[in-house]
């Protein structure tokens, strides 16, 4: 079923005007305006007019107010470096320079590192011009055209992701590999030792050790566990994947098996967290899988991620 977050904020801001102007005659506007005429927006608002009369006037307002700026948090200031250097890729030193005056101060250097040589001594050579107000603003405006934005509430209370939202992306990768382990030693667990030896051979020697003691260890897995791990695995054509990559990859795919669709708006915060290499890949899993998530499942998931987070806490310096 279509959400109101899955249509376009030009969509939805139309719909919420006309909810809050029109009330019950609302779907009356909706051949009148292109923003209406699709039957995604018609089933949307036939939803939003069955809400409880006393508490939808406060949840429209505060949604069409998420749609303002004031509303957002764009993720251009808050990406990990490599997505800004390509963003900004063929920009001049100037524009340069003005962007790092607007970067937080701590990702100043991760995005010096990621340019050229000749391009960071022509960057700090530009730093003293200050631009006018007005000409930072379209800039600004240009660059926070190419990222997305998440509602400032969501961003300030993410509800059950909160404390995956709040890791740094080192920490977020060490949950990752924790949950690629967990998730081997679940599939592995009753399988005969050809199956377990062919899965060693394709880790690294610090996972194949670790996986290996963890299988030896044993777990009280049931066997509708086991099945599941085996098939996410079986799905994942590890054959294909390097060695480097197959722990992080099995962990991005048990992440992504924790959302439901009204957590897609929440999506972008973890991809753009992670470096252009691994936020495409999470996202890739991202929207595989959300579709066909169930919603036991997926907050079955998202407990056992929990506990996975909290048995690494103890490795974060």
């Amino acid at each position: 079923m279509t959400e109101l977050q899955d249509l376009s904020e030009r969509q939805q801001a139309f719909l919420l005007i006309s909810a809050l102007r029109e009330g019950e005659q609302a779907p009356v506007l909706l051949d009148y305006v292109d923003e209406g005429r699709s039957e995604a927006a018609r089933a949307v608002l036939d939803a939003m007019l069955k809400q409880n009369k006393k508490a939808r006037q406060d949840d429209w307002a505060r949604a069409l107010a998420a749609l303002g700026p004031e509303g957002k948090v764009n993720l251009w200031s808050q990406a990990d470096a490599g997505w800004i250097v390509d963003s900004l890729r063929g920009e001049s030193p100037l524009v340069w320079a003005q962007v790092f005056r607007e970067l937080p101060r701590a990702k100043v250097g991760r995005v010096l590192a990621e340019l050229p040589k000749e391009m960071r001594k022509l960057v700090k050579a530009m730093s003293s011009h200050v631009p006018v107000d007005r000409v930072w603003t379209l800039l600004k405006r240009r660059l926070e055209s190419r990222f997305p934005s998440v509602p400032r509430e969501l961003w300030e209370r993410p509800g059950d992701f909160e404390a995956f939202h709040r890791l740094s992306a080192d920490q977020f990768l060490q949950l990752m590999r924790e949950l690629g382990l967990s998730e081997m030693a679940v599939a592995f667990a009753k399988v005969d030792r050809t199956a377990t030896r062919a899965i060693l051979h394709r880790l690294g020697v610090e996972d194949a050790k670790e996986l290996r003691r963890r299988i030896k260890q044993g777990g009280n897995y049931s066997l509708e566990m086991m099945r599941e791990a085996q098939m996410n695995i079986l799905s994942l054509e590890v054959e294909k994947l390097k060695t480097e990559e197959l722990t992080l990859e099995i962990g991005f795919s048990v992440f992504s098996r924790a959302f439901g669709p009204e957590h897609r708006v929440l999506t972008p915060i973890f991809v753009y967290k992670l470096s252009p290499k691994h936020g495409y890949v999470l996202k890739r899993y991202l929207d595989l899988n959300i579709p066909r998530n169930h919603p036991e499942k997926a907050q079955r998931l998202r407990e056992r991620i929990a506990a996975a987070l909290e048995r690494i806490r103890p490795q974060f310096s």
